[in-house]
C-alpha cells in the first residue's frame, strides 16, 4: 500500500506542522525547524515493503533533531537509511558529522540522538528494524553518519535497488514483498560489512580471536552438536582461552551461539525464508522443537507459529 501526502491541500500557516506530523508518524519522532514557514511546500510518499518502510521526500531546507527527551518519551530502535537522490544534507550522530551529496547513502540510529539538516529535492528514506539489521551486521550501530561505500560499485548497486524498490509495482503480489525486502537488507549488509572491513584497524590477537570465533559460529549454526571445544579447536586455542575472550565481551561462547540461533530463526520466519517452524528451528541448530518454541516466545513475546502465519 502506498500513501501520498502533500502540503498543497493545507493552508499556508499549517503546512509545516502538518508535514512534520506526517513524517514523524511514519518514521522517527523528532523536533523539526524551518527558516521560512511562509514558503514551505513539500511532498512525502510512503509505502510498505514487507516489514520495511520506504518513503520519498521532497522539501525546502529544514532540519530535524532527536534529543534525549525524545528517546525517553518516544523510544524507537529502528535504523534509517537515507539515499540522497538530488539535493544535500548534513547528518550528525555519535560525534561524527557527514555531508551528504547526491548519490550518497548514510545510516542513522533512532535509538540515539542525532541532527539532520536537509535540503532535498529528492531523498529516499528506508526504515529498517533493528534486530534484522544487527543480526546481519552486529557492528551496524557503529556505522552511522558515514558516507557508505562512497564511490564503490556495491554502493551504486544498493542505491539502484533502493530506487527500484521505491517505484516497483506489485499489484496482487503482496507475498513477493517479503523476500524482496530481505534481498534489500542483504545488500545493505554487504555494504555495511565492507565498511566494517575498510574501517578496521590492526586488531589485537584477542579481538581477532573473538571475531574469528563469531564468524565460525555464524557459518555453522546448523550444527546442533557444536560446543565450546569444537569452536576452540577450529580457532586453534583452548576452550578456557576462548571462554575468557568471550567474557571480555560480557558473554560466553554458548550464550552467544544460542542468541545467534534465535536471531537467525526469527529472521527466517519474519522474512519468509521458511515455510514451516521446524525448518526455522532445525536449520539453525535446534534439535528440540518444544524447547525452541518456549525460548522463542520468552525472547520475542510471540510464538514462532504466530510469526510464521503473519508473514
Amino acid at each position: 500500500m502506498e500513501l501520498n501526502y502533500s502540503t498543497h491541500a493545507v493552508t499556508m500557516d499549517q503546512r509545516f506542522d502538518y508535514w512534520s506530523d506526517v513524517v514523524c508518524k511514519h518514521f522517527i519522532p523528532a523536533s523539526s525547524r524551518v527558516s521560512n514557514r511562509d514558503k514551505f511546500d513539500a511532498s512525502f510518499s510512503v509505502r510498505s515493503l514487507g516489514n520495511l518502510t520506504l518513503a520519498e521526500m521532497s522539501s525546502p531546507h529544514h532540519s530535524w533533531e532527536r534529543t534525549p527527551q525524545h528517546l525517553r518519551t518516544g523510544p524507537n530502535e529502528d535504523f534509517m537509511l537515507s539515499l540522497m537522490v538530488s539535493g544535500r544534507g548534513v547528518l550528525s550522530q555519535s560525534g561524527r558529522t557527514v555531508v551528504q551529496q547526491a548519490g550518497n547513502i548514510v545510516l542513522y540510529d533512532a535509538a540515539r540522538p542525532f541532527s539532520y539538516d536537509l535540503e532535498p529535492q529528492s531523498v529516499l528514506l528506508l526504515r529498517v528494524p533493528r534486530k534484522q539489521l544487527l543480526f546481519r551486521v552486529p557492528e551496524a550501530d557503529k556505522l552511522t553518519a558515514i558516507n557508505l561505500a562512497a564511490g564503490h560499485s556495491v554502493g551504486t548497486l544498493l542505491a539502484s535497488m533502493v530506487r527500484e524498490a521505491a517505484v516497483i509495482d506489485l499489484p496482487g503480489h503482496q507475498a513477493a514483498q517479503v523476500p524482496l525486502a530481505a534481498s534489500l537488507l542483504d545488500m545493505l549488509a554487504v555494504v555495511l560489512q565492507m565498511q566494517v572491513d575498510g574501517c578496521a584497524t590492526a586488531l589485537s590477537s584477542r579481538e581477532a580471536l573473538f571475531r574469528g570465533a563469531c564468524d565460525y559460529i555464524n557459518e555453522h549454526l546448523d550444527d546442533c552438536e557444536m560446543d565450546v571445544e569444537q569452536i576452540a579447536a577450529a580457532k586453534y586455542v583452548s576452550a578456557r582461552t576462548l571462554t575468557r575472550v568471550f567474557a571480555e565481551h560480557g558473554t560466553t561462547p554458548m550464550h552467544w551461539l544460542w542468541q545467534r540461533r534465535l536471531e537467525a530463526s526469527h529472521c527466517a520466519l519474519i522474512e519468509g525464508r521458511v515455510r514451516q517452524v521446524t525448518q526455522a528451528a532445525f536449520q539453525n541448530g535446534f534439535s528440540d522443537l518444544s524447547h525452541f518454541c518456549r525460548v522463542f516466545k520468552k525472547t520475542y513475546g510471540t510464538t514462532p507459529h504466530t510469526l510464521l502465519r503473519s508473514n
